[in-house]
């Protein structure tokens, strides 16, 4: 997973931020509060887990996600080899499938994923998005770093062991075990260990769950994702497509610019 560079967290998170850090498995999950990080300023913390607010969150400025994909037009060419697999490029996107994994780039956006271990990497940025998340089903590992404007979250869940942090500016924290959820300023972050979900609500939206496949919905105010094992629906600027995975025959796939 790429990391985030001193640079790029000051760009997102502001350098004048005291950061929060909590690591569930050992000293949190004995029932203590915040363990902030060492040196760093914290907000005052009362034992019903809320912290006081940097200001109230601010709604107004925060653009709705893109939902679903926008009204479509005409439709694109694309190539298909021997094995029924896709090859899709238009002006900056690049679609490519290999037997069910598949390999999509845009404009600020990297997502890959693997049919055989659940496996998904989303890298997204522009001006004011942030978001590299790593997923694989198969190791019981998920770390993701988003951001928007001034807030920041980095979450990492691995075999059991869970570590959240936030950039300060929510306001209100809950962890029982290690279900955490967290109401920040621009972004909401929820964790359900038990039922296998990630939520994030508010300026960007993400749903990762795990059932008997995997499910994945990203929305911002730029791209769609909807992802679902074998299945992918993608708008961003300009385009759409639906993608479907057919084992040992030709994948389903369209594409069309708005």
């Amino acid at each position: 997973m790429a990391a985030l560079s001193k640079r790029q967290y000051l760009k997102y998170a502001g350098a004048s931020l005291g950061v929060v850090s909590l690591g569930v498995g050992g000293t949190l999950a004995a029932g203590s509060a915040f363990q902030p990080s060492v040196e760093q300023p914290t907000a005052n913390v009362e034992e019903t887990n809320e912290v006081t607010p940097a200001a109230k969150p601010d709604t107004e400025a925060v653009p709705e996600p893109i939902i679903g994909p926008r009204g479509v037009g005409e439709i694109l060419d694309y190539e298909r080899d021997d094995y029924g697999n896709i090859e899709f490029d238009w002006e900056f996107v690049s679609f490519e499938t290999d037997d069910g994994d598949i390999d999509l780039d845009d404009v600020g956006v990297d997502f890959e994923t693997d049919l055989d271990s659940s496996f998904i990497e989303l890298t997204v940025e522009d001006s004011e998005v942030f978001v590299d998340l790593e997923f694989d089903r198969e190791d019981n590992y998920c770390e993701i770093e988003i951001a928007f404007r001034e807030e920041y979250i980095d979450f990492e869940f691995d075999a059991g062991d869970t570590d959240f942090k936030s950039s300060g500016t929510g306001y209100q924290y809950e962890e029982d075990k290690r279900d955490i959820e967290y109401k920040g300023r621009y972004l909401d972050f929820e964790y359900d260990e038990e039922k296998g979900e990630l939520e994030i609500k508010g300026a960007i939206k993400l749903e990762l769950e795990i059932d008997n496949g995997l499910d994945f919905e990203y929305a911002d105010g730029r791209i769609f994702i909807d992802f679902d094992t074998t299945e992918l629906e993608y708008s961003g600027e300009g385009v759409a497509f639906e993608w479907e995975w057919r084992d040992g025959g030709d994948d389903e796939f369209e594409a069309r610019r708005f």
